[in-house]
């Protein structure tokens, strides 16, 4: 399986009974990442994928799919749903943005993509959904966004670290059990904007990272620099391969695109290689 990412898909194979973990600071674009992978997945791989999202509505998650597909800049999208829900006839847009947002909604239409956005969702709710929805529909990975809202049971009275180190045992167990991929992301502490340098290392998990190291096959850092004298994060990202069992540890250049809802590729930075 891969995630259309060409540079990121020479250095790193997903396979089926992986737990791979993206993760980042807040607004650097992690959601964003994900749904650009799971639309790969589906459109491209014509692969059945459920995205979980504990924090977003369907209806926005659908929006960043057409916007991102049928690259309509999401101004002129929000203009086309404006008009649309004022029932007026002409959105003062182009043939040619109209035939984009059409060809994106058509593109989603019958999409092997399953959204699920019931919150708050327990780390049993997934496991069951995602058993169900491996019968009736086999899918063949599942997104989950973020980490640090699903709930836990809290008759185990655990510390909320034991609790995502639980939940991450039992996602990956889930992988293995169901023998498909599992991507969730996962927010970091800010141990990172406090160093000279704060692209994002293994430490910034704070207190759970050792289930995380211990769980995830695969750990991916996405980071943006900030601009402080403008206020705003560049539109270079770099994605940081921080664990990968089989392959290589690499920093990926990505274009960063927000307009478009999407990342683009670049280059590859080599820093080391592993095994």
């Amino acid at each position: 399986m891969k995630t259309g990412f060409k540079d990121l898909d020479n250095n790193i194979k997903i396979k089926n009974g992986e737990l791979i973990v993206i993760a980042s600071r807040p607004s650097m674009g992690k959601t964003t990442f994900a749904l650009n992978i799971l639309s790969h997945i589906a459109l491209e791989e014509k692969r059945g994928v459920i995205f979980f999202s504990l924090e977003d509505s369907e209806e926005n998650i659908n929006k960043k799919l057409i916007i991102s597909n049928s690259m309509i800049e999401k101004e002129k999208f929000d203009l086309y749903e404006q008009f649309k829900k004022e029932n007026l006839k002409n959105p003062n847009l182009s043939e040619e943005d109209l035939d984009r947002i059409t060809y994106g909604m058509e593109l989603l239409k019958d999409a092997p993509i399953y959204l699920s956005t019931e919150a708050p969702l327990s780390i049993d709710d997934i496991c069951e959904k995602s058993k169900k929805m491996k019968l009736e529909k086999n899918i063949e990975a599942i997104i989950i966004d973020y980490i640090q809202l699903i709930k836990f049971d809290k008759k185990k009275l655990l510390s909320r670290d034991n609790e995502i180190t639980e939940i991450l045992k039992q996602l990956k167990l889930l992988a293995q059990e169901l023998d498909i991929s599992i991507i969730v992301t996962s927010e970091l502490s800010r141990a990172s904007e406090e160093r000279n340098n704060p692209k994002p290392i293994i430490e910034d998990f704070s207190s759970s990272k050792n289930g995380i190291t211990k769980y995830a096959d695969k750990i991916l850092f996405l980071y943006r620099d900030l601009d402080y004298k403008e206020n705003r994060k560049s539109n270079i990202a770099e994605l940081i391969v921080a664990k990968n069992n089989e392959g290589n540890i690499d920093t990926i250049r990505l274009g960063w695109l927000p307009e478009y809802c999407k990342f683009g590729n670049t280059i590859v930075l080599k820093e080391e290689k592993n095994g």
